[in-house]
């Protein structure tokens, strides 16, 4: 036990002493808790609204209907018809074409716009950002008021025709398990996250066993300690890092929601409570902790297979593949839970880490899924810290070419202990 202290210890210190480290989490954090302040700011980004209300021109509540827009008129029929509309004061009407452009050019408008007819206009800019919803604006003030012609000719309001159209059917819905759309976001995310740690964390783990045997370090280490406790101190070092590393950028986001609360979407809250429910914590912490050890173990086994440090991403491309193969099956989980590769992949322990805890989040799982799910993956998870440490032992008498990971487990096993 001790040495497996002294092990962690100098692991885990290692992997967090690097400047590296420290500044990409620092950064996250920030921006982590940076995206929660958004709302504070978010009309410094949106474009300006314009407040449709029932003043006149010339009233001290006036508002145009479309801003900052000048207009060239025709005839004088349209210009008696769309004036009190489009709310347009006598400064913001033009006697041609031309003196409107040269009001656009000098930037005495924003835009100009020249009414033809009660359907048609041409708009004039001296430029146009890919924002402006000017254009479409007087498009719909201008469809408006000729289809509430057209129906008054007919003696129908337009009210009468939106009530019509707007008709909406009474309805209730009881969901007694979960409702996937809102919890499908924020799970999913949480599925990602974990298939980073993986790759990062696992690539990592091999590659400095790796460098150990390149280095002839594991000679020296496998005299003073045992490989069980070599191991299981690195393995053990890489997951609290990890663990720790997420629980930081974690609190940074917690701390963001906690003080902008108040001023995310209701959206945004109703997503947090559909999603982090006591059962999809449990299952994602289960599931992501233990299948995430089960990775590491495999992945120290095979930077134990390889003698040199370059080696070790050809060594490591099948497990890569197969936890790839497990993202992808959790991107078919969002659309089909319930579909029976869903189930299998979320029972199988290579790829339940990222399957079942999307499942849980999306429907209801039955107990005895979770119990075979969760029973393979502990198997599996110790199974695969016993190999690992066998073939850690065999590692360090086997030098030169590089060794399949299978190849190594059938030498480990003809070995007597």
């Amino acid at each position: 036990m001790r040495n497996f202290k002294l092990v962690f210890g100098y692991e885990l210190s290692n992997q967090l002493g690097k400047k590296s480290v420290r500044v990409t989490t620092f950064i996250i954090m920030l921006v982590v808790f940076a995206l929660f302040f958004i709302p504070r700011f978010g009309d410094l980004f949106a474009p300006p609204q314009v407040a449709l209300d029932s003043a006149a021109p010339g009233d001290a509540g006036y508002v145009a209907a479309v801003e900052g827009a000048g207009y060239v008129f025709s005839d004088e029929d349209l210009k008696n018809h769309f004036v009190p509309i489009l709310r347009a004061e006598e400064n913001d009407i033009y006697a041609s074409r031309d003196e409107l452009l040269e009001a656009v050019r000098e930037r005495d408008v924003a835009v100009g716009f020249v009414i033809k007819s009660p359907t048609a206009f041409e708009s004039i800019w001296q430029d146009k950002d890919m924002y402006s919803t000017a254009p479409d604006t007087l498009a719909a003030i201008m469809s408006r008021a000729h289809i509430n012609s057209m129906l008054s000719a007919k003696n129908i309001t337009l009210e009468e025709v939106e009530a019509v159209q707007n008709f909406q059917v009474d309805q209730a819905t009881t969901i007694m398990g979960k409702n996937s759309v809102n919890n499908v976001i924020l799970a999913f995310a949480f599925t990602f996250v974990v298939y980073m740690i993986v790759l990062m964390y696992g690539n990592t783990t091999s590659t400095m066993i790796a460098r150990e045997k390149d280095s002839k370090t594991m000679e020296l280490l496998i005299t003073s300690a045992n490989p069980s406790s070599l191991i299981l101190g690195k393995v053990a070092a890489s997951g609290a890092s990890a663990m720790i590393q997420m629980g930081l950028i974690l609190a940074a986001a917690v701390a963001g929601f906690r003080i902008n609360k108040n001023l995310l979407p209701p959206e945004i809250t109703v997503m947090l409570s559909g999603t982090l429910t006591t059962e999809y914590i449990a299952a994602f912490l289960f599931y992501s902790l233990v299948g995430y050890i089960m990775y590491l173990f495999l992945y120290a086994s095979l930077g134990s297979t390889v003698s040199k440090v370059e080696d070790v991403g050809g060594a490591t491309a099948l497990i890569q593949f197969l936890f790839i193969g497990a993202y992808l099956a959790s991107t078919l989980t969002m659309n089909l839970p319930n579909s029976t590769l869903s189930v299998i992949t979320s029972l199988f322990p290579f790829t339940s880490i990222m399957v079942m805890p999307l499942r849980v989040a999306l429907v209801t799982v039955p107990l005895w899924q979770h119990a075979l799910a969760g029973g393979l993956l502990t198997l599996f998870t110790i199974g695969f810290a016993f190999l690992s440490i066998k073939i850690y032992r065999w590692g360090t008498l086997n030098y030169g070419n590089k060794k399949g990971f299978f190849h190594a487990i059938k030498m480990v096993l003809k070995v007597k202990n």
